[in-house]
């Protein structure tokens, strides 16, 4: 217990460290993009139909709690190889595109990862957000994203959002009102174990008009 402990606080401590360190420099943006936002060619706002399409036909579930999104999950064809794959459909997509993608080394799931169906380019290298993998440290996380939104215990919290670009806006690189009741958000969790490694990671984007 006191051995975790001190791991808490110590990764605690390194994460602050570092995230002085990238705010003393030039901050890396957490502004995800459709690219950032797409795991094995499926991205949020991808149809179930696109999602099984490219990685066969999966079997649906519900989390614990009522209204909870609709999951279809992938594990690695590997059986010494536990990553998972999820696939979020929750309320924002009519429950019909996906809202959330999550990638796991087996932990922190409300699911039973043998229910998942297998597939070959699920494994522990897959690459997503930027290029992160499982089993890199906080430390990757925050070169990458900057500092965290918020960091407890082993895990790290973005969330960014901002006024959403109109096309014209886009067009003549005119900055949106600030004032906008239009707001696009972005968010990124990421939850690592006692060796410092990442074993968890979900993120979503969204448009609220």
């Amino acid at each position: 217990m006191l051995i975790r402990e001190g791991f808490t606080r110590m990764t605690i401590l390194v994460i602050l460290c570092l995230s002085n360190r990238v705010a003393g420099q030039k901050k890396a943006e957490m502004k995800l993009d459709q690219q950032d936002l797409s795991v094995l060619g499926l991205t949020i706002g991808s149809t179930r139909a696109q999602v099984e399409a490219k990685l066969g036909v999966a079997r649906s579930s519900n989390g614990v709690r009522e209204g909870s999104d609709e999951l279809v999950c992938y594990r690695s064809a590997d059986k010494d190889d536990r990553t998972v794959l999820i696939f979020h459909f929750g309320a924002l997509g009519g429950w019909t595109d996906v809202t959330e993608i999550s990638i796991s080394a087996g932990s922190s799931l409300s699911l039973n990862p043998r229910s998942c169906t297998p597939n070959v380019g699920v494994s522990r290298n897959l690459r997503f957000l930027r290029g992160l993998t499982l089993g890199v440290s906080p430390a990757e996380v925050v070169r990458v994203f900057g500092p965290p939104s918020h960091a407890a215990k082993n895990k790290l919290s973005y969330y960014v959002s901002r006024p959403c670009y109109s096309k014209q806006q886009k067009t003549e690189g005119v900055k949106p009102d600030s004032g906008s009741s239009c707001v696009m958000v972005d968010s990124f969790k990421a939850q690592f174990n006692s060796e410092s490694q990442l074993v968890f990671s979900s993120f979503y984007h969204f448009i609220d008009r």
